[in-house]
Protein backbone atom coordinates (compact mmCIF):
# COMPACT_ATOMS: atom_id res chain seq x y z
CA UNK A 1 0.00 0.00 0.00
CA UNK A 2 2.88 2.77 1.03
CA UNK A 3 6.17 3.35 -1.30
CA UNK A 4 8.51 1.39 0.77
CA UNK A 5 10.10 -0.70 -1.80
CA UNK A 6 9.89 2.41 -4.27
CA UNK A 7 12.29 3.93 -1.40
CA UNK A 8 14.73 0.71 -1.59
CA UNK A 9 14.55 1.20 -5.30
CA UNK A 10 15.68 4.72 -5.47
CA UNK A 11 17.60 4.56 -2.76
CA UNK A 12 20.77 5.30 -4.45
CA UNK A 13 18.62 8.76 -5.49
CA UNK A 14 17.64 9.32 -1.91
CA UNK A 15 20.69 9.24 -0.17
CA UNK A 16 22.08 12.41 -2.85
CA UNK A 17 20.08 14.84 -1.42
CA UNK A 18 22.86 17.24 -0.47
CA UNK A 19 21.53 18.50 3.00
CA UNK A 20 21.39 15.03 4.48
CA UNK A 21 25.53 14.88 5.99
CA UNK A 22 24.37 18.16 8.20
CA UNK A 23 20.80 16.60 8.94
CA UNK A 24 23.06 13.86 10.46
CA UNK A 25 25.34 15.91 11.75
CA UNK A 26 23.09 18.29 13.32
CA UNK A 27 21.06 15.77 14.65
CA UNK A 28 23.61 13.73 16.83
CA UNK A 29 24.97 17.22 17.99
CA UNK A 30 21.06 18.16 19.47
CA UNK A 31 21.01 14.65 21.10
CA UNK A 32 25.21 15.29 22.29
CA UNK A 33 23.94 18.38 23.91
CA UNK A 34 20.35 17.78 25.22
CA UNK A 35 21.64 18.94 28.86
CA UNK A 36 22.45 22.49 27.44
CA UNK A 37 19.12 23.08 26.50
CA UNK A 38 18.69 25.96 28.12
CA UNK A 39 21.42 27.46 26.33
CA UNK A 40 20.78 30.14 23.13
CA UNK A 41 23.40 28.29 21.12
CA UNK A 42 21.49 25.19 21.32
CA UNK A 43 18.20 26.67 21.16
CA UNK A 44 19.45 27.91 17.86
CA UNK A 45 20.58 24.85 15.85
CA UNK A 46 17.27 23.27 17.49
CA UNK A 47 15.19 25.80 15.91
CA UNK A 48 16.98 25.55 12.57
CA UNK A 49 17.19 22.27 12.66
CA UNK A 50 13.31 21.27 13.60
CA UNK A 51 12.88 24.45 11.22
CA UNK A 52 11.26 26.22 13.44
CA UNK A 53 12.25 29.49 12.38
CA UNK A 54 10.63 29.20 9.45
CA UNK A 55 7.37 29.22 11.17
CA UNK A 56 7.30 32.04 12.29
CA UNK A 57 7.08 31.55 16.00
CA UNK A 58 6.96 34.47 18.71
CA UNK A 59 9.40 34.55 21.11
CA UNK A 60 6.96 33.52 23.73
CA UNK A 61 6.04 30.20 22.50
CA UNK A 62 9.87 29.20 21.97
CA UNK A 63 10.82 30.28 25.63
CA UNK A 64 7.75 27.61 26.73
CA UNK A 65 8.80 25.39 24.10
CA UNK A 66 12.39 25.20 25.30
CA UNK A 67 11.17 25.21 29.34
CA UNK A 68 9.06 22.18 28.18
CA UNK A 69 11.92 20.17 26.57
CA UNK A 70 14.12 20.84 29.44
CA UNK A 71 11.38 19.52 31.75
CA UNK A 72 10.68 16.50 29.73
CA UNK A 73 14.24 15.25 30.33
CA UNK A 74 12.93 14.07 33.84
CA UNK A 75 9.35 14.01 33.38
CA UNK A 76 8.33 13.53 29.48
CA UNK A 77 3.72 14.09 29.30
CA UNK A 78 1.76 12.37 26.93
CA UNK A 79 1.62 13.98 23.16
CA UNK A 80 -1.61 15.05 23.91
CA UNK A 81 -1.04 16.58 27.06
CA UNK A 82 2.33 18.47 25.81
CA UNK A 83 -0.21 19.50 22.74
CA UNK A 84 -2.92 20.82 25.04
CA UNK A 85 0.10 22.97 27.15
CA UNK A 86 1.98 24.30 24.31
CA UNK A 87 -0.97 25.47 22.38
CA UNK A 88 -1.84 27.76 25.31
CA UNK A 89 0.97 30.19 24.73
CA UNK A 90 0.56 32.83 21.56
CA UNK A 91 2.54 31.25 18.28
CA UNK A 92 2.54 34.62 17.03
CA UNK A 93 3.05 38.51 18.15
CA UNK A 94 -0.76 39.11 17.59
CA UNK A 95 -1.66 36.51 20.41
CA UNK A 96 -2.82 34.02 17.66
CA UNK A 97 -2.75 30.29 19.35
CA UNK A 98 -2.46 27.69 17.07
CA UNK A 99 -1.87 23.84 17.29
CA UNK A 100 1.55 23.11 16.57
CA UNK A 101 1.48 19.37 16.74
CA UNK A 102 4.58 18.73 13.98
CA UNK A 103 6.71 20.38 16.56
CA UNK A 104 5.02 18.57 20.24
CA UNK A 105 6.48 15.04 18.04
CA UNK A 106 9.75 16.78 17.53
CA UNK A 107 10.28 17.35 21.27
CA UNK A 108 9.00 14.13 22.59
CA UNK A 109 10.93 12.65 19.71
CA UNK A 110 14.04 14.42 21.05
CA UNK A 111 13.07 12.20 24.85
CA UNK A 112 12.41 9.41 23.44
CA UNK A 113 14.28 8.32 19.92
CA UNK A 114 11.77 5.76 18.68
CA UNK A 115 9.03 7.85 19.19
CA UNK A 116 8.05 8.91 15.07
CA UNK A 117 8.04 12.83 13.95
CA UNK A 118 4.99 14.48 12.66
CA UNK A 119 5.60 16.66 9.39
CA UNK A 120 3.64 17.67 6.62
CA UNK A 121 6.04 14.96 4.28
CA UNK A 122 5.20 12.30 6.73
CA UNK A 123 1.32 13.25 6.41
CA UNK A 124 1.31 13.36 2.87
CA UNK A 125 3.53 10.26 2.30
CA UNK A 126 1.03 8.56 4.44
CA UNK A 127 -1.85 10.06 2.50
CA UNK A 128 -2.96 11.71 6.29
CA UNK A 129 -5.81 14.74 5.37
CA UNK A 130 -5.48 15.95 9.46
CA UNK A 131 -8.07 17.41 11.12
CA UNK A 132 -10.20 19.73 9.55
CA UNK A 133 -13.07 21.04 12.08
CA UNK A 134 -13.74 20.05 15.75
CA UNK A 135 -12.94 21.16 18.78
CA UNK A 136 -9.13 21.56 20.19
CA UNK A 137 -9.36 18.18 21.86
CA UNK A 138 -11.33 16.68 19.07
CA UNK A 139 -7.97 17.90 16.39
CA UNK A 140 -5.51 16.60 19.52
CA UNK A 141 -7.06 13.35 19.65
CA UNK A 142 -6.88 12.83 15.49
CA UNK A 143 -3.57 13.79 15.59
CA UNK A 144 -2.58 11.57 18.42
CA UNK A 145 -4.42 8.89 16.98
CA UNK A 146 -2.07 9.10 13.71
CA UNK A 147 0.94 9.19 15.78
CA UNK A 148 -0.14 6.58 17.35
CA UNK A 149 -0.80 4.57 14.33
CA UNK A 150 3.20 6.06 12.98
CA UNK A 151 4.47 4.07 15.90
CA UNK A 152 2.36 0.62 14.86
CA UNK A 153 3.65 1.17 10.87
CA UNK A 154 7.31 1.74 11.97
CA UNK A 155 7.00 -0.98 14.41
CA UNK A 156 5.87 -3.09 11.51
CA UNK A 157 8.78 -2.20 9.08
CA UNK A 158 11.41 -2.76 11.16
CA UNK A 159 9.83 -6.66 12.55
CA UNK A 160 9.37 -7.51 8.86
CA UNK A 161 12.46 -5.40 7.16
CA UNK A 162 10.72 -3.72 4.55
CA UNK A 163 13.18 -0.63 4.59
CA UNK A 164 16.26 -3.18 5.83
CA UNK A 165 18.59 -2.28 2.29
CA UNK A 166 17.55 1.59 2.66
CA UNK A 167 17.84 1.78 6.41
CA UNK A 168 21.65 -0.30 6.01
CA UNK A 169 22.55 2.21 3.10
CA UNK A 170 21.97 5.57 5.58
CA UNK A 171 23.95 3.93 8.19
CA UNK A 172 26.52 2.63 6.11
CA UNK A 173 26.71 6.34 4.35
CA UNK A 174 26.16 8.72 7.02
CA UNK A 175 27.47 6.41 9.78
CA UNK A 176 24.86 8.45 12.34
CA UNK A 177 25.84 8.12 16.20
CA UNK A 178 22.66 8.15 17.56
CA UNK A 179 19.70 7.34 14.91
CA UNK A 180 17.27 4.83 16.18
CA UNK A 181 15.53 2.95 13.22
CA UNK A 182 12.45 5.18 13.70
CA UNK A 183 14.93 8.25 12.88
CA UNK A 184 16.68 6.67 9.53
CA UNK A 185 13.16 5.38 8.79
CA UNK A 186 11.33 8.97 9.44
CA UNK A 187 14.11 10.41 7.65
CA UNK A 188 14.30 8.13 4.10
CA UNK A 189 10.32 8.96 4.14
CA UNK A 190 11.50 12.83 4.25
CA UNK A 191 14.24 12.37 1.34
CA UNK A 192 12.04 10.48 -0.32
CA UNK A 193 8.68 12.47 -0.31
CA UNK A 194 10.40 15.76 -1.10
CA UNK A 195 11.84 14.13 -4.30
CA UNK A 196 10.40 15.65 -7.63
CA UNK A 197 7.63 13.54 -8.67
CA UNK A 198 9.50 13.22 -12.49
CA UNK A 199 12.04 10.79 -10.66
CA UNK A 200 10.14 8.59 -8.21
Amino acid sequence: MYEYDLINERISVVLQRPDLVEHVTEYDWLVDNLDRVTTDPFQKRYRNYWRMNAAHLSKEYCNVYFQSLHQALTNLPSIGDLAIALHNTPTNKNGRKSLQFSFVTKLVHMINRQSPIYDSLVKKFYLFSGPKSGSLQQKIDELAGFHSFLCQEYAKIIKNGLLTKSIKAFREKFIPKHFTDEKVIDSLIWAYSALPNSIK
